[in-house]
């Protein structure tokens, strides 16, 4: 079926080649729109008790949430007038919409700022971010737009702008390593020209989906990042197998509908596998991986396509130009290396098993100490604005910038007020019981630490209430059957040493009549974290699963399958370790230029182990692919892995050398996030296309011999078929 469809495509290739031209430029219109519809966010899940404590407040005192601070810094006496000139611009703008509190001093009178509140907003109020922008100052006074909503909005736009100059820097890399692989102008601009194809197409689709299913900001970034690796990857297997098909003599329509029923079945499998993979993270539940699940998936299958009808059309075009203004002499091949690799590899099978797996080992050990968190504002660059406004609040206004521990106090029906009080100092109790507690406040949104008592002064003040006091809390109680304490902090709020203050305080035995509801941003981390790593078994038994299936038909072996899957443990385990070892270690802050926060992403570790079980086997199944090919004619499994390895080896490495380009560009990024994801993948395509493919396949091949190609109930399915007509007993 796939060399009919490469014979279709060259038959029809002038109207296929047409019809895509016309795609492309209607995808290259809408495209620009995406991140118009793309939001922040989808760290929160819906059924939490963070969320309940949340909603509990808003619907008994109608809290709106925070979504700017606006920070004025610069000459002493402008401050205050600059900063009433744009609240009085915000109100008259806004004023419906928002909250913008009156200008307050920090403690040391050195900065102004003013809180901003609204109503929850799907994108955290981050659109009013342009609106506000322009009002703030920037001569003798500096203002800053910053809090959660602003984070976002930098997000977004840091986003777009790292994802433009990683096209800038990685297109003319990957047609240099083209170039290399090649030697032909003609045969190395081809797979370049696929890429901004598929991306495109991509983030079309994203436009129009998105309109439909919530879509993460960061979903940009992995579409570009994965659409210019696959689809280069997939037309580099595809060209260099049509030029082999040129080389044996074949005519053109030949040609084109061997590449497309060799190559292309490599590549089929691939997508199926790499989708699969993506398809895992659908099943997370949270919001930001089910959308970066859709456009991973959405990504791959449109480079799959590409690579299957527009590239063999274009090929046929093409022809024999695909050799012209050749720049590398032919002769400069890599062939006999492999050659001799192969069988150098497969002479010491156990020691270079042996030292394969010392060298994982080692690379992935920091992994055992892995840590996750949400990101704050560190996520960003100092640089931005967002970031330097929360900085310089940090700085001046302390701990009343950080977020406390939300401790919510519910009376229950038919509960007497007159057991408030008692209620109160057994909880107070509980929240100080801890040195990690700097102080406590009865707001969520503290002005300044004056409104923030010590535990000692708080425990005091309601021990020694007056009797009016004590009338007054019981009114105020009588009014509403919910209490707020905001527990300050001492240590950060992603800290190990702060959840483990949630989950004490979580575990206390309850108090009669009371409910008591801990929220806040690391109940709200603890809470992501423990519905998302509940489920991940079953994204990693998903994805494993499919994978195993697909490579089960594909090959027609047991063991191919279940080996794939153990050489795709190391690459995950080598990519937790490094970036482990990179970012919350913080070996590598200086050099990627980002802030050390001793956990990594919730997210990463999920999204590298999904990204990773497809990307990593989709070299196995090049690799495996062209090794069947050639068992199936000679029937000797271990010349076959030999000429495998010597005609796959160098696309492989050429194809991941694309990919490590790709990946490395992303580490570098802005964004903490993206840089973990491109540096994680970098370290596990390199080490999977050097370590792994080239020397741990060629060897475990050559231990299990014959037994490579065994399927229960077929015996050893891979029958051999010379051209002799006689099966050759597999050795």
């Amino acid at each position: 079926m796939l060399e009919a469809l490469g014979r279709f495509s060259y038959r029809h290739r002038w109207l296929v080649v047409v019809l895509w031209l016309v795609v492309f430029a209607a995808a290259a219109v809408i495209a620009p729109r995406v991140t118009g519809i793309l939001q922040g966010g989808g760290y929160t899940i819906g059924k939490s008790q963070s969320v309940a404590a949340y909603n509990t407040l808003n619907r008994a005192y109608g809290y709106k949430a925070l979504v700017f601070n606006v920070v004025f810094s610069g000459r002493q006496a402008d401050l205050m007038p600059a900063a009433r000139q744009f609240r009085a611009k915000a109100i008259a703008k806004l004023g419906r919409s928002l909250t913008v509190t009156p200008p307050i001093y920090t403690p040391d009178h050195k900065v102004v700022f003013e809180r901003v509140f609204s109503e929850p907003q799907s994108d955290f109020g981050a659109h009013y971010a342009d609106v506000l922008e322009p009002y703030l100052p920037n001569g003798s006074v500096r203002g800053y737009l910053a809090g959660p909503s602003a984070i976002f909005r930098d997000m977004e736009v840091v986003s777009d702008q790292d994802l433009r100059n990683v096209e800038i820097v990685t297109l003319p890399i990957a047609a240099v390593v083209l170039l290399l692989i090649f030697g032909s102008l003609v045969a190395s601009a081809t797979p370049v020209l696929m890429a901004p194809l598929a991306v495109t197409l991509s983030l079309a689709f994203i436009y129009f989906i998105g309109h439909r299913v919530d879509m993460s900001i960061f979903v940009l970034n992995t579409a570009s990042m994965l659409g210019l690796g696959i689809a280069i990857d997939y037309s580099l297997l595809m060209v260099n197998r049509f030029r082999e098909e040129l080389t044996l003599g074949r005519d053109l329509e030949t040609a084109v509908g061997h590449t497309v029923a060799t190559a292309g079945k490599a590549i089929l499998v691939s997508a199926i596998v790499v989708s699969a993979g993506f398809f895992g993270l659908t099943l997370s539940g949270v919001s930001m991986l089910r959308s970066l699940g859709i456009g991973g998936s959405l990504v791959t299958v449109l480079s799959l396509i590409v690579a299957l009808t527009f590239l063999p059309a274009l090929l046929g075009i093409i022809g024999p130009n695909i050799n012209r203004f050749s720049l590398i002499p032919e002769r400069l091949t890599t062939r006999g290396f492999w050659h001799r690799l192969a069988w150098g590899v497969m002479r010491r099978p156990v020691r270079v098993v042996l030292l394969v797996v010392v060298v994982v080992l080692v690379i992935g050990t920091p992994a055992f100490h892995l840590r996750v968190g949400i990101p704050g504002p560190e996520i960003l660059p100092t640089s931005v604005e967002s970031r330097a406004g929360n900085d310089i609040l940090n700085r001046h206004l302390g701990i009343a910038n950080t977020e406390p521990v939300l401790v919510t106090v519910v009376r229950k029906s038919g509960t007497p007020i007159s057991t408030a009080q008692a209620a109160s100092f057994a909880v107070l109790d509980r929240i100080c019981s801890s040195p990690v507690v700097a102080g406590v406040s009865s707001l969520p949104v503290p002005n300044g630490p004056a409104q923030i008592r010590s535990c000692s002064a708080a425990l005091e003040a309601l021990q020694n209430a007056t009797p009016a006091q004590q009338k007054q809390a019981r009114t105020l109680a009588g009014w509403h059957r919910v209490g707020l304490i905001s527990a300050f902090l001492t240590v950060n709020v992603s800290s190990r040493a702060a959840e483990h203050y949630v989950s004490r305080l979580r575990e206390r035995p309850p108090i009669p009549g009371y409910r008591v509801l801990i929220g806040g941003q690391t109940a709200g981390q603890m809470d992501f974290d423990n519905y998302l790593y509940s489920r991940f078994p079953l994204i990693a038994l998903a994805v494993i699963v499919t994978i195993f299936l697909v490579l089960l038909i594909a090959f027609r072996s047991l063991l191919l399958p279940l080996k794939a899957i153990l050489m795709n443990v190391f690459s995950v385990l080598a990519a937790y370790g490094a970036v482990v070892w990179a970012f919350q270690d913080g070996h590598l802050s200086g050099l990627l230029n980002f802030t050390t926060v001793g956990n990594i992403d919730s997210i990463v570790p999920v999204f590298l182990f999904t990204v990773l079980f497809g990307v990593s086997t989709d070299y196995e199944v090049f690799l495996l692919t062209r090794v069947q090919e050639e068992y199936r004619k000679t029937g000797n499994n271990d010349a076959s892995v030999a000429t495998g390895l010597e005609v796959t080896g160098r696309i492989i490495t050429s194809a991941a050398a694309v990919m490590i380009v790709v990946f490395a560009a992303f580490s570098f990024a802005r964004l903490v996030v993206i840089q973990e994801v491109g540096f994680g993948l970098a370290v596990a395509v390199l080490l999977d296309a050097t370590l792994i493919r080239a020397l741990l396949v060629p060897a475990t091949m050559r231990l299990l011999g014959r037994w490579n190609w065994w399927l229960p109930f077929r015996g050893f399915a891979a029958t051999a078929t010379p051209a002799s007509g006689h099966s050759t007993a597999a050795r």
